[in-house]
C-alpha cells in the first residue's frame, strides 16, 4: 500500500504551530526565556506537533464529542490563556482537516492512532472546536525532564544541520515506534521508559 507523504504546506503548517507553541513555552518559562530566535526557527522545524492535543485519549475524545450540548453548562471551567486556546483551536483545524484528507500524514506528525483520526474526521470541525473551548486538550507532548525531551531540547535546535537533523528524525521514529507512549495519560512517564530499542536509536543521534 503506498501512503502520500506530508507536502511542504503540511511542513509548513506544523512549523508554525510548534513556533507558536514555543513562543508561548518561552514566555512561561523562565529557563527556556533564554531560546534566541535562531534557534527557536530551528527547534520549530521538527517535522511533529511538539505539544499534543490528547490524541491517545479516546475515552476523554469520546465523552467530549458524544455528551449532550446541555452539558456544557455543568462543566467545570477551565482557565487558559486566549493565546493557548487560539493555539489549540489552530492546531485542530489542521489536524482535522488533514484526518479527512491525509490521516496518514496526521498520525505521522501527531503518533496518533488511527481510531482518533477516524473520530475526529467523523465530526464537523466546528462541534470538534465547542467542545474543548472549556475543557481544552492542548498539552506538552513530552514530559520535559525525560531524556527524549531533553536530548531534541538540546539538539534539537542545533545549528549544525546533522547533529538537528538525527535528532528531530530520531525524536520522532521514538515517538512513532514507542508502544509506551499508549495510552495517553501515562505518556509523561512513559515517555522516560521507552523500549531498549528506541532508546538506542535515540543514543545514535
Amino acid at each position: 500500500m503506498e501512503y502520500e507523504g506530508p507536502t511542504r504546506e503540511d511542513l509548513a503548517n506544523v512549523h508554525a504551530l510548534n513556533r507558536a507553541w514555543l513562543k508561548l513555552q518561552r514566555q512561561d518559562t523562565e529557563d527556556r526565556s533564554r531560546l534566541s530566535r535562531d534557534r527557536l526557527e530551528r527547534l520549530a522545524a521538527t517535522p511533529f506537533l511538539l505539544f499534543s492535543l490528547s490524541e491517545h485519549d479516546d475515552s476523554r475524545w469520546r465523552s467530549l464529542l458524544d455528551r449532550g450540548p446541555q452539558q456544557d453548562l455543568l462543566d467545570a471551567r477551565i482557565d487558559v490563556s486566549t493565546e493557548l486556546l487560539a493555539l489549540q483551536a489552530a492546531g485542530l483545524a489542521i489536524l482535522w482537516d488533514l484526518a479527512r484528507r491525509n490521516p496518514y500524514v496526521a498520525r505521522l506528525v501527531t503518533g496518533a492512532p488511527l481510531q482518533w483520526c477516524e473520530l475526529i474526521a467523523s465530526t464537523t470541525l466546528i462541534r470538534i472546536l465547542n467542545r474543548v473551548t472549556h475543557s481544552p486538550v492542548i498539552e506538552s507532548r513530552f514530559d520535559g525532564e525525560c531524556t527524549l525531551s531533553r536530548r531534541l531540547w538540546r539538539r534539537g535546535g542545533s545549528a549544525l544541520p546533522e547533529l538537528r537533523v538525527f535528532s528531530q528524525i530520531g525524536a520522532l521514529q521514538s515517538m512513532l515506534t514507542s508502544r509506551e507512549l499508549v495510552p495517553y495519560r501515562r505518556m509523561p512517564a512513559a515517555a522516560c521508559r521507552m523500549p531498549r530499542q528506541a532508546e538506542r536509536i535515540g543514543d545514535k543521534v
